[in-house]
This record gives C-alpha cells, sequence and structure tokens, in this order.
C-alpha cells in the first residue's frame, strides 16, 4: 500500500492549477491524477484547499552568531517555525572565524543541524578574512553540494575589498559555483552613520538616512559591471530599491546569470514605519533598510515580471530585550526580524488576493523558482512525479490574526503583531511524511536531512 494519499486538492502544478489527487510512496510523489488509488497508508482529504510545493527560504540565520547581537532562533526553533509556516526546505549560513577554513565552520554547523532540523536544510559558506586560504576550498566544496559562497560588502569585518570580490567571483565561476552578495556600498553607510551620531541624530528615526537608497543602487550597478565582465553565477540578496530591481531585471533581460530576491518586510512596510512608534522601528531594524511607498510599489512589480525571482525572508530575528535594549540609538539595535513562518500567509493575503501576484507567480517564488537557483529543482520546489513530496495544504478561507506568542520563533516579538491575513497554512509534509497535521506538530523528533545541491542551469529565463 502506498504511503500517502492527497485527494482533491487544488494544486498548482507548474502554471497551471488543477483539482486533483496526489500519489505518494517512499517520499516520492509517485503519480497526479484524479482517482489515482482509493487507497494509502494515510489518506489527506484536501477538498476546498490549496496544495502548494513545500516553501524554500534561501535565505535564513540560525542564529546570526557574530558580533554584540546574536539572533535568537537555532536551527531546532527556527526550522520547527518552518515547519509551521509550511517552508520545507532552508539554507542557512557558515560564518566562519576570519582565520577558520570553511570546512571547519560547516562541519560545525552541520552537527548543530544533523539532530535538529525539521525540515531539510543545506548551507551557503560566508567568504570574509583569509580570503586566500578560503579560495582555495571552494572547487571541494562545490563537490560536495555546497555551491553557493556568500561574499558581504557592506560591515567592517565582513565585507570584501573589489579586488577580492573579483578574484572571489573568477575562481566561484571556475569551480561551476554561485557567489551570492549582500549589495550595499558599506563605506557609505558607516560613513553617513558616524555623521548622524556626530549630529546627536540617533533616534530610530534617522536608521534609514544611515543606509539610503544610494547605497544598494550604487552597489548593485558596480556589481554587475563585475559581472559582465566575470560571468559568475550570482545571486543578490534581499533587495530593497526599486532601481536596484530594475537593473536586475535588466542584467537578466540581457542574458547574465544572476537572480534576485526581496523579503516580505521590503513589501509590507514603507521607512515611515521607522518614524511612528520606536518600538515599531526597533522591530524593523534590517540591513539593507526599509525604503519608500515608491520602492515598495516597485518591488511588487518587479516580483511579478520576473526581475527579482526569489522571495527569501533573511529570517534572523531577535527578543523584544534585544530590540528594546537601546531605543534612543539606532546604531545599538540589532538588525533583523523574523519571517521563516509568516511569509505563506502574508504574501499570499498581500500579493495573492490583491492581484499583485498571480497563483502561480507566488509558487514560482515562495518555492520553485529558488529552488532552481540553488540547485534543489527538480527534487525540491515542485509538484512532479519523482520529486520530494514536500507540500503544505493551505486554507484560503481561514483567516487569523498574528500574533508572537502563536508563533514558533524563540522571539517574543514581531512587526506583524496584530495583523490579520486570510489563508493559514494547515499541513505540512516533508518526503512524504506528515510534520505538522492541522496546525499541530504530528512527529516526536525532528526528521529534516541535509540535501546537497548541484547547479544545473543558468538564471531562470525571464520574459520579455
Amino acid at each position: 500500500m502506498s504511503q500517502l494519499l492527497i485527494k482533491g486538492g487544488k494544486c498548482v502544478i507548474g502554471s497551471d492549477v488543477v483539482v486533483t489527487d496526489l500519489l505518494v510512496d517512499e517520499g516520492k510523489i509517485v503519480a497526479i491524477g484524479s482517482g489515482v488509488a482509493k487507497s494509502a497508508r494515510t489518506v489527506i482529504e484536501a477538498a476546498g484547499r490549496l496544495v502548494l510545493p513545500g516553501g524554500v527560504d534561501v535565505h535564513v540565520h540560525l542564529p546570526w552568531p557574530k558580533g554584540s547581537h546574536i539572533s535568537s532562533d537555532d536551527f531546532n526553533s527556527g526550522t520547527l517555525a518552518a515547519a509551521f509556516g509550511g517552508v520545507t526546505s532552508v539554507i542557512d549560513f557558515v560564518i566562519p572565524d576570519e582565520e577558520e577554513s570553511l570546512q571547519t565552520a560547516l562541519q560545525r554547523k552541520l552537527e548543530e543541524a544533523r539532530f535538529n532540523a525539521w525540515v531539510d536544510y543545506s548551507a551557503h559558506l560566508n567568504l570574509r578574512g583569509d580570503i586566500d586560504a578560503k579560495l582555495k576550498e571552494v572547487e571541494g566544496l562545490v563537490k560536495e553540494g555546497f555551491p553557493s559562497f556568500k561574499v558581504f560588502m557592506a560591515y567592517e569585518g565582513f565585507r570584501v575589498a573589489d579586488e577580492d570580490v573579483l578574484r572571489v567571483m573568477k575562481v566561484i565561476g571556475d569551480a561551476g559555483g554561485m557567489m551570492s552578495v549582500h549589495a550595499e556600498n558599506g563605506i557609505l553607510a558607516d560613513y553617513l552613520t558616524h555623521e548622524l551620531l556626530e549630529e546627536g541624530k540617533r533616534a530610530l528615526s534617522y536608521y534609514p538616512q544611515s543606509r539610503p537608497a544610494l547605497c544598494e543602487l550604487e552597489s548593485i550597478q558596480r556589481l554587475l559591471a563585475y559581472e559582465q565582465r566575470m560571468g559568475t553565477r550570482l545571486h543578490i540578496h534581499h533587495v530593497s530599491t526599486g532601481g536596484g530591481a530594475e537593473m536586475i531585471g535588466q542584467a537578466r533581460r540581457q542574458g547574465l546569470p544572476v537572480t534576485g530576491e526581496t523579503c516580505p518586510q521590503y513589501l509590507l512596510f514603507t521607512d515611515l514605519d521607522y518614524t511612528q512608534d520606536p518600538k515599531m522601528a526597533a522591530y524593523l531594524v534590517c540591513a539593507p533598510s526599509i525604503k519608500s511607498q515608491a520602492d515598495q510599489e516597485a518591488l511588487w512589480r518587479r516580483l511579478a515580471d520576473g526581475s527579482l525571482t526569489v522571495l527569501g525572508t533573511d529570517h534572523c530575528p531577535f527578543t523584544k530585550a534585544q530590540n528594546e535594549a537601546s531605543l534612543d540609538d539606532f546604531s545599538q539595535t540589532p538588525g533583523g526580524l523574523g519571517g521563516v513562518e509568516t511569509r505563506l500567509p502574508l504574501i499570499f493575503s498581500e500579493g495573492v488576493l490583491t492581484g499583485r501576484l498571480t497563483l502561480e507567480k507566488f509558487v514560482e517564488v515562495w518555492a520553485s523558482a529558488p529552488a532552481r537557483a540553488f540547485g534543489l529543482y527538480p527534487r525540491k520546489g515542485s509538484i512532479a512525479v519523482g520529486s520530494d513530496a514536500d507540500l503544505v495544504i493551505f486554507d484560503p478561507q481561514r483567516r487569523t490574526t498574528l500574533r508572537a506568542f502563536d508563533l514558533h520563533s524563540q522571539t517574543d516579538c514581531t512587526p506583524y503583531e496584530g495583523r490579520t491575513v486570510a489563508g493559514l497554512p494547515l499541513t505540512t509534509i516533508l518526503r512524504g511524511n506528515v510534520v505538522v497535521d492541522e496546525g499541530k506538530l504530528a512527529v516526536e523528533t525532528p526528521g529534516g536531512e541535509l540535501i546537497q545541491r548541484y547547479l544545473q542551469s543558468q538564471a531562470v529565463p525571464i520574459d520579455n
């Protein structure tokens, strides 16, 4: 008898939305079609509900492990939140010490994840510190199934000098990997921050002035110029400006192998939210900073037209105590917020139901496009025969009010507190195993697995 039968759900399969049945065996989807089976060990009646590929979040920090602020989610709590949010695959970041080898830092991260991950996982490797030594490890790591390497253009102690960015691009490209980038002009952001502090402008309302749109726009423009010469596969994280998104779209239309990502905070808030309640402002401190309403509207358009192909979260929550410890000094406020559990209902409500995104486009940026870009597809991110049975059953009629108390991250605050959303992920299935069932944890121990990734194709095509 087959492992699982999901009956009568409204399934998003590629560019089609069809009411059909899914049959699962040994963790894989083995048949799609009405009446493919009459029974299985587990039968789920999904009539009236959406059946989507499990979410792929390529940008989580579990935790952000460096500096004076350590974020509050570890691998256990962060992936539990992911499972309750319908996310079945996450990619975390390995942040080595400056002189530490990538392999040493990677093995430490994998040990943390091994018995604690509720969903499947992989890792990006951050290049910092002794660049020469770390570049010697790149080819081997690509062959081991870790093909993506993160570079910061911001933050003292993390940012990589431009001459090293070019060397990194060359080595990664030759190895068949991908360079992913935090694209902000960190030197300018540090200068502006120092200038504001010298003038006594420390309130959180000044935070957007310390990282204006110019920081991102200049950095993306410079990075894409390097990309034109080097040709290395490139991903730009957490794009916050409409202009940056348009530059990425233009590069894609020219055939460059580049993908871009934005996050819910840039789609749902504006820089005016930093000028209201200081506590809310503290919960929204992130880098890049949240930009204008015009940028917000442009990001929705660029997500819809394929200029941006990935909806990540940059999941990095802190507690109330951490966020509210320095309400009188933006430079001491930790940067980051949670999002892995709330991405689905928020963007379904504010994107699909408002007509900004079609349901099919939402599924593309939620699962299939990030899976393609980062070497997980077609095993992940797709409802197809032969793919892993990673699925989320979503009730589009259910309305709920988001509360930090109800979420599964190790934090007691969220900027989405009190926001009513339409639609709720009810059941999350990982490789055919029901992890969350009707909103309740259905397994006793974490069963997530490490997924090796191998890049096969270039960037997801953009429509002209």
